[in-house]
Parts: structure tokens; C-alpha cells; sequence
């Protein structure tokens, strides 16, 4: 069923005893002031005379962005904006923030705050937040993290208030955030008021105000903005464990239908000069099943020296050859800082795509002392290091994911109290508005 538009609220008119400009009261007897944009004058909304309250200097006319008397609907109620105004943070590098008051007859009143094209509804906190010395908050079981403290004066204003309000006006202002969500504390010399707000976006305020145009872009991270990365961060880990716990499961059951059977084992001795020993070639012997690989593990004496080996794997029925060579070397002392050693006297080669057939393998060892050393030929070994670049490729996604996530944080956080990055963004803050009203 569609929704009814909302009656027309009463409207009291009065003339501004400023400078005669005619105003209106869109929320009689919950107004206390209403505020003249033309000539800065604060009256009385509750006295029949309006009373001329205060009268502050303005250079310029305000507009607000979305015009009073307009309305909308935000989070399925209605609300009408009756009045709006600039502040603007008292420091020596200044920044501005408008606020659109909305009242709705059954609700009361909600502050519609645009800062950098980022948006937030606001409203009295129902209560008084916990705060845990001045770096947390905590409201309604939520823990909000302290943003940023400031000191705001009140630049310009226009319509009315359910307070009094006037140009000059400063508070101190301490934000605390949990997005979508932000607290905020207003504190005068003997007032202290909380408040609760919830991030929109500006496509959200400008549908539900119907207004023309597109709304303003936003700049930067807002204090409140939710990260887009946040929701799918458990989904990008479910899923990336579930791919490691596959890439694991398949390698375990490649190394269970694999023969990993020995097919070579023997042991010879090197002298140098002795034409007997300088190359050896052993018996034949079969690779059977499945074309695969062949692991070829070499152990030596050597000690204090080094030994190359030249190694050939023949087959005896098409005279295919593979010649591959390996270099071990072993040292070991004692110095000032202790025992030491360099290498190792064993090494181990991968032979890849290896065809089933009838072997023999030709050794030729050299070197500048006397070894013995021993050869092993293993068929069909799972090798881990696929296993390793299989993790290895399926974790760079997940990385990239979490960088852009901890970036978008980094940027929210670097205007703020407590910066989490000591370098400065090329794009401020979104309550950073370097502009003069």
C-alpha cells in the first residue's frame, strides 16, 4: 500500500523586527527562536510580539542547501526543514559543517548534517554514554572510538530552533565513532548535551528530499562512513581457508596415488686422477606407470672442499637423454664468534615429465679431493613447492582485498585525534572544507 504524504504542518507567519523581511514558524510551540537569514536577527518564536531576542552582523544572505519549508522522508518518517546553520571549528586551519534542522509533529526534531558531501541524521541521545577516560564511549552495548575533540562556533543561522541560538554561539565538541554510527558531546560552561548519529549517503538525502540536481560529492572518508570492505572481510577469509584446505587436500592425494617407489640406490668412491673412477655407469633399471617425475638425491664425504657431478639419464630404447649437473660443497671452522659451517655435502635434483621406459644413469664426478658418494633415483614424488605457490597465488587476492580495506581506514583516520598513518593524504578529512561563508 502506498503512503499517504503527510498533512501540511501549521504555519505561523511573522515579520522580522529587524529589517521587515517576512518569516515563518513551521513547528508553533516547540520553536523557541527563529532566526533571520537576511539581517541576523534571533526572536522570540513563543511571544506573540516576537521579541527581538539578539541581532549578530552578516555580510551575505544564507541559503541553505536544501531550502526550509521542504520535505522529505528519511528512514520512512517525514520531516519538514525549518531551519539550518554554518559552524565552523575555531582553529588555524579551520573547517566547516552545515546543519539542516528537520521536525516531524510526532518525533520532534533531527539534525541533518552535510560535511564534505558526507551526510548524518542526528538526534538526542536517549541516554548519557559510558565514557572510558577521553578515548571511548559506549552507548546502547556499542564501543565507539574517540575522533576528535574541537572547539565550534556557530557562523550563521537561519529559521528556527527549539533553543536559543545565535551567530557567536561556541561549544566544545568531542566526536566519537562506530561506523555507520557517531556520538557526539556538546559541552558550554554549564551544559552538556549528547547526541547520536547515523551515516546517509548523499544520494539517500537528496531521493528523500526529491531535490533537483545531485547532491554534492563527497570528499574523502567520512568520520562515520561504514567501509565497503568491512561486510565481505569474514567472507574473504571463509574463502580463502576453504581454498587452502583444497589446494592441501589435492596435494595429499597426489602424494597418495603416487609410486614414490626407489629405483636406484648405489654408492661409489672418487679419487682425483683415477681414470677408474672419474665416470660410472650403473645397471639398467625400469620406470614404469604413468609419465612423471624423478627425484635424483646425491650424499657425499666431502669435507673442507667441494665436488661437481655431471649426470646423464639414458634410455636404453630410444637413446633420449637428460644431462644435469650438481655442485655440493661442505666447510666448517671455528672463529671469535664461534663454530661455524658453510653448505651442505648433499643436494637432490627435480627431473620433470620423465616417459616409462628401460634406464641407465652415467655419473661423472670431479672434484679436489677423495669422496665416496652415493646416488638415489625415486619415481613419482609429490613435490610440496606446487602445494606453496598454489597458497601463494590464491593469498594475493585476499592481500590486495585487506590493503584496500586497512587504506580506506587509514584515510578516515588520518584528520582525526589519532591518526593511524604519519603520512598526509593527498585528500583531506571529510569535515575538512576549506571554504569561507
Amino acid at each position: 500500500m502506498a503512503l499517504k504524504p503527510p498533512s501540511p504542518p501549521s504555519v505561523k507567519s511573522l515579520v522580522c523586527r529587524g529589517c521587515g523581511a517576512p518569516l515563518e514558524i513551521r513547528a508553533p510551540g516547540r520553536s523557541i527562536v527563529v532566526a533571520c537569514g537576511a539581517c541576523g536577527a534571533v526572536l522570540d518564536a513563543q511571544d506573540p510580539d516576537a521579541r527581538l531576542i539578539a541581532q549578530y552582523e552578516t555580510r551575505s544572505t544564507v541559503a541553505p542547501t536544501i531550502p526550509l519549508g521542504t520535505r522529505g522522508r528519511l528512514k520512512g518518517e517525514a520531516w519538514e526543514v525549518v531551519g539550518y546553520q554554518v559552524r565552523r571549528t575555531i582553529a588555524d586551519t579551520p573547517y566547516t559543517w552545515f546543519e539542516h534542522l528537520l521536525h516531524n509533529p510526532t518525533h520532534g526534531f533531527r539534525w541533518l548534517v552535510e560535511a564534505s558531501g558526507h551526510f548524518t541524521l542526528a538526534k538526542t541521545a536517549s541516554g548519557v554514554p559510558n565514557t572510558v577516560g577521553e578515548r571511548e564511549a559506549t552507548y546502547l552495548g556499542e564501543r565507539y572510538r574517540h575522533f576528535q575533540t574541537s572547539r565550534a562556533q556557530t557562523v550563521h543561522v537561519v529559521g528556527e530552533f527549539p533553543w536559543i541560538v545565535k551567530a557567536g554561539d561556541t561549544v566544545m565538541v568531542d566526536d566519537f565513532v562506530h561506523p555507520p554510527l557517531m556520538l557526539s558531546r556538546e559541552r558550554t560552561g554549564d551544559e552538556t548535551t549528547w547526541s547520536t548519529a547515523e551515516y546517509l549517503t548523499g544520494e539517500a538525502v537528496w531521493k528523500a528530499f526529491a531535490l533537483p540536481g545531485s547532491p554534492p560529492a563527497p570528499v574523502g572518508v567520512g568520520a562515520a562512513q561504514p567501509s565497503p570492505y568491512s561486510p565481505r572481510s569474514r567472507s574473504m577469509l571463509l574463502m580463502l581457508a576453504a581454498f587452502i584446505t583444497a589446494a592441501v587436500l589435492i596435494h595429499l592425494v597426489f602424494s597418495v596415488l603416487s609410486q614414490q617407489r626407489l629405483v636406484l640406490d648405489q654408492a661409489w668412491q672418487f679419487s682425483p686422477g683415477a681414470p677408474a673412477t672419474a665416470s660410472v655407469m650403473t645397471e639398467p633399471f625400469v620406470l614404469d606407470g604413468r609419465t612423471s617425475n624423478v627425484v635424483a638425491e646425491i650424499s657425499t664425504t666431502v669435507s673442507q672442499g667441494w665436488a661437481y657431478f655431471t649426470l646423464t639419464l639414458v634410455d636404453e630404447e630410444t637413446d633420449a637423454s637428460r644431462t644435469f649437473g650438481r655442485e655440493v660443497s661442505y666447510y666448517f671452522g671455528r672463529d671469535s664468534d664461534g663454530a661455524w659451517t658453510e653448505g651442505v655435502p648433499w643436494d637432490r635434483a627435480w627431473l620433470p615429465s620423465v616417459p616409462a621406459g628401460r634406464y641407465v644413469l652415467i655419473v661423472e664426478p670431479e672434484g679436489p679431493q677423495s669422496f665416496n658418494y652415493r646416488v638415489r633415483l625415486t619415481r613419482d614424488v609429490p613435490r610440496p613447492v606446487f602445494v606453496w605457490l598454489a597458497i601463494g597465488a590464491l593469498i594475493l587476492p585476499p592481500l590486495g582485498f585487506w590493503w584496500r580495506q586497512l587504506r580506506f581506514e587509514t584515510r578516515r583516520w588520518e584528520e582525526s585525534d589519532h591518526p593511524t598513518s604519519g603520512q598526509d593524504d593527498s585528500v583531506p578529512h571529510e569535515q575538512r572544507v576549506k571554504q569561507d561563508t
